[in-house]
C-alpha cells in the first residue's frame, strides 16, 4: 500500500514539475515575442526588428540589419521607417535617429560588409514592452561560441503576415566565412526574416542579428552545395556601439504637472 503511495505521489509531482515547466516556457516565449517587432518604410514592411535592453531607460531602441532601411531599386536609403511593435498597425513607432551613417547603408549587401549589416534605431515615442537582453558573457572565443549553439530564431513571416518562433536550430562552421563576428546559423530564411534576433536557446539572450542567406557553391562549376543563414554575432564592437548609441540620444527633461497648472 505504502509503495502504491509512494509511485502515485511520484507520478502527481513529475506531472506537476512538467506543467510548471511547460507554462514557464510558453510565458518565456510569449515575453520573447512581444519584443520582437517589424520595420516599416514608405509603405511596406522591410524586416524584423527587436526592442533590446540598454542603459537610458527613457528612450526604447531597437536592433535591426542595416540593409533593412536601405531601398535596392534607389540605391539609398529609405525617407521614412516606423518600428511596429509585435506587427501590430496601430502600435507604430517612427524611427528619429541611427547608429550607422545613411551612407554606408549601401556596402551592406557584399560579403564583406555582412559584418556591418546590423543598426540600432531609436524610437520617437517610448516603447513599453519587453526588451532582450544582448549576450554579455564574452568571456569564451568567438570561434567557441560559435559552434554547435542552440539557438532560437523569432522572425516575421511574410506568408503568414507574423511574428514566429523558428526552433531546432543552431549555429554551423563554414569554411567559407572565416570572419569571427559573422555567424552562420541553419534556422532558415525568407521574405522579412532580415533583422530577425537569433536568442542563445538556454540564456535567451540576443546573440545575433540575421542578416539574410549564404549560398555555397563548389567549384569548378559553382554548383550550390547548400544555402544557409548568416548573421552579426553580437560582440564587444556591439555592445560598445549601443552604449555609445544610448548615450548621444537627448534627455528628456520631466516636467512638473503643479508648474503647468499655475
Amino acid at each position: 500500500m505504502t509503495n502504491k503511495l509512494v509511485r502515485r505521489l511520484t507520478i502527481l509531482v513529475l506531472a506537476v514539475t512538467y506543467v510548471a515547466s511547460t507554462w514557464a516556457n510558453q510565458n518565456q516565449t510569449k515575453i520573447s515575442l512581444e519584443a520582437v517587432g517589424t520595420i516599416f518604410c514608405d509603405g511596406a514592411i522591410r524586416g524584423t526588428a527587436s526592442h533590446v535592453h540598454h542603459e537610458r531607460k527613457e528612450h526604447s531602441i531597437v536592433l535591426t540589419a542595416a540593409h533593412v532601411l536601405f531601398d535596392p531599386t534607389t540605391r539609398s536609403a529609405f525617407r521614412t521607417c516606423s518600428y511596429r511593435a509585435s506587427n501590430a498597425r496601430f502600435q507604430n513607432f517612427p524611427i528619429s535617429k541611427i547608429s550607422t551613417p545613411r551612407k554606408i547603408l549601401q556596402d551592406s549587401y557584399a560579403l564583406e560588409g555582412m559584418k556591418r549589416d546590423w543598426v540600432f534605431a531609436s524610437l520617437n515615442n517610448k516603447l513599453y514592452a519587453p526588451a532582450l537582453q544582448l549576450r554579455r558573457d564574452l568571456q569564451e572565443s568567438l570561434p567557441s561560441t560559435k559552434k554547435n549553439l542552440s539557438i532560437t530564431m523569432l522572425a516575421y513571416d511574410k506568408h503568414a503576415d507574423k511574428i514566429r518562433k523558428i526552433e531546432d536550430c543552431g549555429t554551423m562552421q563554414s569554411y567559407n566565412i572565416e570572419d569571427p563576428s559573422v555567424l552562420i546559423h541553419n534556422c532558415g530564411h525568407g521574405s522579412g526574416f532580415s533583422g530577425a534576433p537569433l536568442l542563445d536557446t538556454r540564456t535567451r539572450e540576443l546573440l545575433g542579428v540575421h542578416g539574410g542567406r549564404l549560398v555555397l557553391s563548389k567549384p569548378p562549376n559553382d554548383n550550390i552545395v547548400d544555402i544557409l543563414g548568416q548573421a552579426r554575432l553580437i560582440d564587444n564592437e556591439v555592445l560598445n556601439e549601443l552604449r555609445r548609441f544610448s548615450a548621444s540620444l537627448r534627455y528628456h527633461r520631466k516636467i512638473d504637472t503643479n508648474q503647468l497648472e499655475n
